[in-house]
């Protein structure tokens, strides 16, 4: 994986969109990339991994704090990159979570993060899930394994070189899946421990059950059919053990005394022995640093001689330089007053110039405004007759636009008259339905009401109605007679119908008076602008009077703008002209001005020439500069002999008095050592050896009978039936906790290394291997890291510490020994070691650029220059290395760079030099 461009928008601290060409960088090679601290330099490292995995290059940043605090509200934030796999080109964009402006609105809303990956063939993955499990699947490594390859980050160079098997062994199950082996040590211990619960619980129940009998070595206890004769003999077995125990007791007692008087020689022997060794490294730290001690002494001898043959020269040239220096500055005051002459001189010319060239301008301005004046004087009268002609255009056009307005309402109002004259006969038509059946319901209703009465009449009675005693005709009752609720209903739809026909007759009326109203309105119009009684003819003939009137109006008002700008050049040339001249007088003087100073200045220059030359006689050296730096050069010479000679000679007294302490305490060792009296230290430990195992061996005696005495106590019960169980359980406990002390590295007296541990120690013995190819160049064959094989105690895990092998004195020590410098150097080669391994095991991978985050400030300049050499090394196979540094003496020896710059205002910026 090869990036070829990188695309920074509001990210970090860059406010703005910031295009990062690495192809411009090459292939392959070093480059640097430089900047101070704080403008962004890691942050290149963050985008790229960014907008490959969605996330930041280490755990401190968030993605949600991508978003610049130096970015305007409407910048986008998002990273875009470009890079070659497999020779083809792949483009990548994600933006992060962040609150931006509303697009419409004020609000402030929350921009989801997004991503997309452009593949070759056109295709287009969406979504930051996807897109991230598409790229590991592309370049065949997840986050954690890219960033362990494809960058040194700042801070984590000491971390994996230093760290101990305990805190390495994490750092390995993480980038080569280890953790298998850990959940099977787990599990096995887990085995070993239940099989131990159930043999604890069978031999809990032995205990229980059983008498407990145990006899001593050799002793016989014979059972008894009887109880009481069993009780007898167990008794008689106990007191022996008592009496016995009494006299182990007497022999331990008489062992201490003997063991205190030879602790006490032993003491005073170690004391003697020490006092030798003392002694020893005397004499070697002696003998070690009086050549030293010679060496100083010459350095201190020539370091006096320079001081006593070159000190006095130097400062008696220091003494006349200053004695001169008034002479200097005298002749400085000259030149600058010189100067000061000649660049008035040149002031006063092009004064003078200016203001001769500004005369024939105005000159010219002052003759063309007057011919313009002469030529102007009539178009104030032509623009009044203009703008009166405009006004009786205006009110015409104004009247036939009235009169169009009312034609186009008269023909509005016409047809709504129509409409209403045709509702009112559809209404007058429903109406003479409605009338005709109300008046069939209402015969219909009177002839029932009679019917009803007619069938009450009787012969010889009155008619309630006519008062007839005699009935030749009573009327009859109607089949299907409406009551007295339909007809009232029939009646009230009769008397909507007459008002509503009544409204849109009153309607129609309305709408034909106001329609002869502007009918008349419109003719005695027409007659008084057109001419025209004809109603057909009025429309057209206003519509052409209008666009005649109007086309007139438009000629008028572009003559008038025409004249406008006349009067008003007529009325400038009115109030400039006399200004002109006023000015043209006023700059004639300011030139003969000029003309009398520029005489002054020459003569003055011509003055100042003479004394320049008389005092640049009296100078030793060119001018002040060169005299203030021979001064400079002296003092510091002076100073930097006082210096060495004092350095010298402090070095050679720290030496001596060195050399006399060692001496010194030589002598005073020596002096204890003869008055000390001779005791043989073997012996006296092996006596002690003897004391120490007859005790242990006394005291196992007096604990075995004590434990013996409590348990026989007891009686032997049923313990044939748990027999069985027990032995089986005891020897699958043996075998399982064997394998399970192995695999967890607790057997004892054996170092602490886990199965996984031991696993994780092939993976380091070929990261070791790796980087001592490069901790070899850098060191210039000096050192050379190895896996430490030896335990520092039986308490901790081991097997994944480092010692380095120093090749000058063929020591072999701890890599914490080693100074800061060689420390990066070491952890740098061993970081491309553990790259280079993961790039291996992960198979098949194509991973062509790298990045080295800082470190290389603790380098002297012959470090610097091994670490640069092998990085070139590295890069020379089609990798594309950069180098995140700050230190000066990389810019110098790295062509290519990107270079950060943190600016006051608006965020950073970056470069690409090439």
């Amino acid at each position: 994986m090869l990036p070829k461009k990188l695309v920074m928008s509001a990210f970090g601290p860059y406010a703005g969109e910031v295009d990062i060409d690495f192809s411009k960088l090459g292939k392959k090679g070093i480059y640097l990339i430089s900047g101070d601290t704080g403008a962004g330099k890691t942050t290149i490292f963050d985008a790229l991994v960014y907008a490959l995995y969605g996330e930041a290059s280490g755990p401190v940043r968030e993605t949600n704090m991508f978003r610049s605090k130096y970015a305007s509200t409407d910048t986008q934030t998002y990273v875009e990159l470009i890079f070659c796999y497999g020779n083809r080109d792949y483009r990548l964009r994600r933006n992060p979570e962040y609150e931006r402006p509303a697009k419409r609105g004020s609000k402030i809303v929350v921009e989801k993060p997004a991503a997309e990956l452009f593949l070759p063939d056109g295709e287009i993955v969406s979504g930051v899930k996807e897109v991230t499990q598409a790229v590991a699947e592309l370049i065949g490594l997840d986050r954690a394994q890219f960033t362990q390859i494809a960058m040194i980050a700042q801070g984590d160079f000491l971390r994996l070189l230093l760290s101990p098997t305990k805190e390495r062994s994490d750092i390995f199950r993480k980038i080569f899946n280890t953790g298998l082996y850990r959940f099977l040590q787990e599990k096995l211990k887990k085995e070993a421990e239940e099989t131990a619960k159930k043999l604890e619980s069978i031999k809990r129940d032995i205990e229980h059950d059983k008498k407990n009998i145990q006899l001593a070595e050799n002793a016989v206890l014979e059972d008894s059919p009887l109880l009481s004769e069993l009780i007898s003999k167990i008794s008689e077995y106990t007191n022996k053990d008592r009496k016995t125990a009494e006299q182990i007791s007497k022999k331990i007692a008489d062992n201490e005394e003997k063991l205190a008087q030879n602790n006490s020689q032993l003491g005073y022997a170690a004391s003697m022995e020490k006092i030798k060794q003392e002694m020893a490294l005397c004499k070697t730290e002696i003998e070690k640093n009086i050549p030293f001690a010679q060496q100083l002494e010459k350095n201190y001898k020539e370091a006096k001689e320079r001081y006593d043959k070159e000190y006095a020269a130097a400062i008696e040239v220091i003494a006349g330089i200053k004695d001169n220096m008034g002479t200097y500055d005298e002749y400085d005051a000259v030149l600058v007053q010189e100067k000061e002459y000649v660049s008035q001189l040149t002031v006063m010319a092009q004064k003078e110039e200016a203001e001769c060239r500004q005369l024939k301008i105005l000159s010219k301005q002052i003759e063309e405004g007057k011919k313009q004046q002469s030529l102007l004087q009539e178009a104030m009268l032509k623009k009044e007759q203009c703008r009166h002609r405009e006004g009786i255009l205006q009110k015409q056009l104004e009247d036939l636009q009235e009169l169009l307005v009312n034609t186009a309402d008269y023909n509005a109002l016409l047809n709504r008259y129509k409409k209403a004259c045709e509702a009112y006969k559809a209404e007058q038509g429903s109406q003479k339905v409605i009338h005709a059946e109300c008046d069939k319901m209402e015969k219909a209703y009177l002839d029932e009401q009679a019917g009803i009465i007619a069938s009450a009449l009787q012969d010889g009675r009155p008619c309630p109605v006519c008062g007839s005693v005699q009935h030749p005709q009573p009327a009859v009752l109607v089949e299907n007679a409406p009551d007295k609720e339909q007809l009232d209903i029939i009646k009230k739809k009769r008397q909507m119908a007459d008002k509503k026909v009544s409204e849109l007759s009153m309607r129609a009326g309305d709408l034909k008076g106001q329609l002869s109203a502007l009918d008349g309105q419109i003719i005695k119009k027409a007659e008084q602008l057109l001419g025209c009684r004809e109603r057909g003819r009025i429309k057209e003939q206003a519509a052409e009077s209008q666009k005649n009137a109007d086309r007139e109006r438009t000629v008028i008002r572009q003559e008038m703008d025409k004249l406008q700008k006349e009067v008003l050049l007529k009325e400038k040339l009115d109030r400039e002209l006399p200004l002109l001249s006023g000015k043209y007088d006023d700059i004639g003087e300011k030139a003969k001005e000029y003309q009398q100073k520029k005489a002054v200045l020459t003569a003055n220059i011509e003055n100042i020439g003479e004394k320049k030359t008389e005092k640049a006689k009296l100078l030793t050296y060119k001018d002040k500069t060169e005299a203030v730096k021979m001064l400079e050069n002296k003092e510091m010479h002076a100073v930097l002999l006082e210096k060495q000679m004092n350095e010298a000679q402090k070095k050679f007294a720290e030496k001596e008095n060195f050399l006399s302490s060692e001496k010194a305490k030589f002598t005073v060792l020596r002096g204890q050592l003869e008055k000390s009296s001779t005791l043989d230290l073997e012996k006296l430990k092996s006596m002690r050896a003897s004391l120490t195992q007859a005790k242990k061996e006394l005291t196992e005696n007096q604990q075995l009978i004590h434990i013996r005495m409590a348990a026989n106590e007891k009686a032997l019960k049923d313990i044939i039936e748990q027999k069985d169980s027990y032995e089986e359980l005891t020897e699958q406990y043996i075998w399982q906790l064997d394998l399970a002390q192995t695999v967890v590295g607790m057997q004892s007296g054996k170092s602490k290394i886990t199965l996984e541990t031991y696993i994780q120690m092939q993976y380091f013995d070929r990261i070791i291997e790796r980087a001592n190819t490069r901790f070899m160049v850098m060191s210039a064959g000096q050192y050379e890291l190895i896996r430490k094989t030896a335990a520092q105690d039986m308490r901790s895990q081991s097997g994944l510490e480092l010692d380095v092998i120093d090749h000058y004195n063929g020591s072999r020590r701890s890599i914490k020994t080693l100074s800061g410098g060689e420390a990066f150097k070491a952890s740098l080669s061993l970081a491309l070691g553990l790259s280079d391994e993961i790039q291996s095991s992960a198979g098949g991978i194509q991973l062509d650029t790298m990045f080295v985050d800082e470190g290389f400030g603790s380098l002297d300049e012959e470090s610097l220059e091994h670490a640069v050499s092998v990085l070139n090394t590295l890069a020379q196979g089609n990798k594309l290395i950069g180098i995140i540094s700050h230190v000066g003496e990389l810019k110098q020896r790295i062509d290519k760079q990107i270079k950060v710059s943190k600016m006051p205002y608006g965020g950073s910026r970056a470069e690409v030099i090439n």
